[in-house]
């Protein structure tokens, strides 16, 4: 470099840094103020996903723990319904025996079989009706006036 270009840099950059001490003051603590602020924010941004990615891995380590206990305890409603326990349970602790044999009842073919349908249901057994009921009307359309 030259002693002349030399001169006029080191020129130049007084006269930047005079022009900065007068007005761009201003602007190098804005350009200050707003690279501060955005460091801040990233910090605080990094902060809450450390936060929540804890607060995750909790709930996933209780979703674990309680996926175990839902497992454990349908294992152990398959072995109390199983038949063999039921039927163990029956004859121990209802005294339930199994009958040497079975026994059906006969079937009623209802196109060939005709049931007669009593005349009157009579829930107090045989003999005259109870006055309060005899003195009742016995059809919807008799008891609207």
């Amino acid at each position: 470099m030259t002693d002349v270009s030399m001169q006029a840099s080191v020129r130049s950059a007084v006269r930047f840094l005079q022009r900065a001490r007068q007005g761009d003051l201003s602007f190098v603590a804005v350009a200050f103020t707003v690279v501060f602020g955005s460091l801040l924010g990233i910090v605080a941004l990094q902060t809450m996903i450390v936060q929540n990615r804890v607060e995750l891995d909790r709930v996933g380590r209780q979703l674990d723990e309680e996926l175990e206990v839902n497992r454990r305890l349908r294992l152990e409603v398959i072995e109390l319904e199983s038949p063999d326990r039921v039927l163990q349970l029956a004859s121990d602790r209802l005294g339930m025996i199994r009958p040497s044999q079975r026994r059906y009842l006969p079937g009623i073919d209802p196109v060939n079989q005709v049931v007669a349908q009593p005349e009157k249901a009579d829930p107090f057994g045989p003999g005259p009706l109870p006055e309060f009921l005899s003195s009742a009307p016995t059809s919807p359309e008799a008891a609207t006036p």
